[in-house]
Order: structure tokens, then C-alpha cells, then sequence
């Protein structure tokens, strides 16, 4: 059997930043199933001048999804969100805006399928300028998972005859992005997905006998900074049931995903990654694992910013030093709601009010 040992050591470096998305999926007594996802960015390193204040490390960005749906149509009955930490909060810079102000967009997705076209549906109600790029990238995520989810328990249900009890969670998916300073020319990037599908067990049964399917899928990557090109690129991928958890063996697709190498990763890897993967259902949890790569790197870029300093203070003219990778990619204008290009924050720029560095 092949040993992972060699896929937990291809990341090195100071950690410097973990985005972690999750997606719960359990029935509700009404007959609806519902879904539960999570973002959660944790800055591990430095700290950000923001519009109006330092963003220091900690806590950044954490924000959930509740939906209730129709097992049978896809179809969304139900959508709330909670946004405990945003990273702009009301301020007189903002003049009372925030973060949180597009997310009832979100609220007028409720009637809607969850079917091939509703990524589609979501960009054009959410996207850009009009949304929150965090609620995107995690709607997106549920947008893939929620169909999963769904066939793989019917799939079970008619297999084993079984049905898991209301509020009995049986599906969760993970994914974690984690960056590294690997040197001054590289950012180390790995991101884990994992699927967990559970079964009804008897009592006195082993736990390990709940487990339905363990599927992952493990990216690592080297990033020139420069340039935002993918200079090394490792995918693997493994699944287990309990009979399996202890023998199933790891795949490596590096020749599947090795057009990538060399490319940017913004803009445009997301197209490449669907254009290459996107045709072939038994690679979606490929395609799902990369088109969290993309998201997560612009917030680990943003724990850079000490390089910045320190070449600022190097400068012979200090106000002209090399802007950091982070104020190339995290604040483009009509990004998100708050850097539109006729919100406050950007007119607070324009009038030199916002506190820049």
C-alpha cells in the first residue's frame, strides 16, 4: 500500500494564513433536508492597514449559509445567513456600510434549483460588485455538494434499506486552504478536501462501521509571488468505506492536472480548471478542491505585508515602494460590494480620507 507520508511533507514554511469551509447536510422533521456551510479565514501572520484601521491576525472572516431544500427537486425552500465577523465593519470612513449589507441578495435565491445552471444564477444575482466574494465562494461550494450529497444518500438508502433520523447529520464536506512562506520568491499552498458519508449502525457495532465514504482529494502547490503562477502542483486522491479505511490506497493525478503548471491562478484558473475537469462527473471532487485554490490564495497573501514593510523602509523613496501582492488582488475595484467602484470606501481613497499605507 502507498504511505501519504510524502504528500504531509510537500508544504514548508511559516504558516501564514487557513481558510476552512465546511458543508453539513442532516434531514429536518418536515420531510426537507438542510445544509449548514461555514467560512472561516484565521490570518496566522502580520497584519493589514484597512480603510480605517489595522486588521491584525486572528479571526478575519467568518460567515455561514442555512439552507432547507427538497431532497427530491433540489429545489430551495429556505436561505438565512450570519456574518459574526466581516472584515469592514460601520464606520464614519464607510459611512455606516459594511460588509454585511449585500448578503439579503442572497435571501431572493430562495425558489431556486440547485441544479448545472445555478452557479450561473448565483454570479449574476451575487457576484462582483453586487455581493460579498467570502458568501460566494462558500454558496458556490454547498451550490456542488448539496446534489453530492444527495445522490450518494439515496444511492445508500435503496442499497442498504436504511434512513438516517431527522437531525442526524450523514453528509459533511471540508476543505482546508492553508498558505506557507516558503521563501522569498514562493508561497506554499495546500488545500484538503474531504467527504464524510455516514450509515445507520447497530447498537454494539464498531464506530468505524458508520463510515459510508471517506473521499479526499489533497492539492499542494509552490506559487511565484511575482508572477502568480503555479511553479509545482501535487493532487491526490483517496477513498475508503470501513472495510476499506485501512487498505485503500492514494492515486496521484499530477499528470491529469499538469497543464496547470506554469498558468496564473488569478486571473483565470478557475476556467482552466473547468475546462479541463469539468466534463467528467468522477473528477468533480477535483474540480471542487481547485476552485477553492484560487479564493483561499488571496487571503493568504494578505499576511505578507510584512515583506512590504520591510522593503518600504529599504526604499530610497518610501513612497513609492512596490505595492504589496494583496493590494493587487484583495481590494480590485468592483471586486466585492465594498470596493464598488462608487462606494464610500472608494471615494474615501479618491479624497486620500482613507488611512492608506
Amino acid at each position: 500500500m502507498s504511505h501519504p507520508a510524502s504528500i504531509a511533507s510537500t508544504v514548508q514554511g511559516l504558516p501564514l494564513h487557513t481558510r476552512s469551509l465546511t458543508v453539513a447536510i442532516h434531514r429536518d422533521p418536515q420531510g426537507l433536508w438542510h445544509a449548514r456551510g461555514d467560512v472561516i479565514d484565521l490570518r496566522k501572520n502580520g497584519f493589514v492597514p484597512s480603510s480605517y484601521d489595522l486588521q491584525p491576525s486572528g479571526i478575519i472572516h467568518m460567515m455561514s449559509i442555512d439552507l432547507d431544500f427538497d431532497p427530491d427537486s433540489l429545489l430551495i425552500e429556505k436561505i438565512s445567513v450570519d456574518q459574526p465577523f466581516v472584515a469592514i465593519e460601520p464606520s464614519k470612513t464607510t459611512k455606516g456600510e459594511c460588509c454585511r449589507d449585500p448578503a439579503p441578495r442572497l435571501l431572493d435565491l430562495s425558489g431556486e434549483i440547485l441544479d448545472d445552471g445555478f452557479a450561473k444564477k448565483l454570479s449574476l444575482q451575487f457576484g462582483g460588485a453586487l455581493g460579498c466574494s467570502h458568501l460566494l465562494t462558500l454558496f458556490q461550494l454547498m451550490a456542488s455538494t448539496v446534489p453530492r450529497a444527495v445522490a450518494l444518500e439515496r444511492a445508500r438508502e435503496e442499497r442498504e434499506g436504511t434512513v438516517h433520523e431527522s437531525g442526524e447529520r450523514f453528509f459533511r464536506r471540508s476543505v482546508f486552504v492553508d498558505g506557507h512562506d516558503r521563501s522569498p520568491e514562493l508561497t506554499d499552498v495546500g488545500v484538503q478536501l474531504a467527504d464524510s458519508h455516514t450509515r445507520p449502525i447497530a447498537a454494539g457495532d464498531r464506530v468505524t462501521e458508520r463510515l459510508e465514504l471517506s473521499h479526499e482529494v489533497k492539492t499542494f502547490a509552490s506559487v511565484n509571488r511575482k508572477r502568480f503562477t503555479l511553479e509545482r502542483l501535487q493532487v491526490r486522491e483517496r477513498s475508503r468505506s470501513h472495510k476499506t479505511v485501512g487498505t485503500a490506497e492514494w492515486v496521484d493525478h499530477g499528470a491529469l492536472v499538469a497543464s496547470l503548471v506554469g498558468e496564473r491562478i488569478i486571473p483565470g484558473m478557475a476556467g482552466r480548471s473547468f475546462k479541463l475537469l469539468g466534463g467528467e462527473p468522477a473528477h468533480r471532487p477535483i474540480l471542487d478542491n481547485l476552485l477553492m485554490f484560487a479564493p483561499g490564495f488571496i487571503q493568504i497573501t494578505a499576511a505578507l505585508m510584512d515583506d512590504y514593510f520591510e522593503k518600504r523602509e529599504r526604499s530610497d523613496n518610501p513612497t513609492k515602494a512596490e505595492k504589496p501582492a494583496v493590494a493587487n488582488l484583495g481590494g480590485n475595484t468592483d471586486s466585492c460590494y465594498m470596493w464598488r467602484s462608487d462606494g464610500q470606501i472608494a471615494k474615501a481613497w479618491a479624497a486620500g480620507l482613507a488611512g492608506g499605507d
